[in-house]
């Protein structure tokens, strides 16, 4: 069962790539989250991944937060700068993919052109996709 669920998600990060590169360069968003679509994994009845487009304008700064089962992402413009619990501040630039392990806090930072990031995150359904870390 674990490797069928990697596969789907490497799959869907695959395929929703370039749908999501796609997306942003017509987007005229002014920032934040966008559901673009959502998938419940057959074989769970209760896990779905939840693909979406996540836009920051300017300078800009998430709270510190984590993800319940993780996230898969990957940069599509300008860069962003992740820094977690259990790795130094890492920059990645367009065209670098990334994953946050279930649980790990972080915070992601923009320069002043902001960035796009296209992201998949695993939920049971009716959890948050986000969960703020004092």
């Amino acid at each position: 069962m674990r490797r069928t669920y990697a596969m789907i998600l490497v799959l869907a990060l695959a395929l929703g790539v370039s749908m999501a590169v796609a997306i942003s360069q017509g987007s005229t968003s002014s920032g934040g989250f966008t559901e673009l679509h959502r998938a419940q994994l057959a074989e769970t009845g209760s896990v779905e991944i939840v693909m979406g487009l996540i836009e920051r304008d300017g300078e800009s700064r998430s709270g510190k937060h984590h993800h319940a089962r993780g996230e898969f992402g990957y940069v599509l413009n300008s860069t962003v700068v992740v820094t977690t619990e259990d790795r130094l501040a890492e920059t990645l630039k367009a065209g670098d993919s990334f994953y946050q392990p279930p649980g790990e806090w972080h915070v992601v930072s923009t320069g002043a052109a902001g960035a796009r990031t296209v992201v998949f995150r695993v939920v049971e359904t009716g959890e948050p996709m986000v969960v703020p870390v004092e």
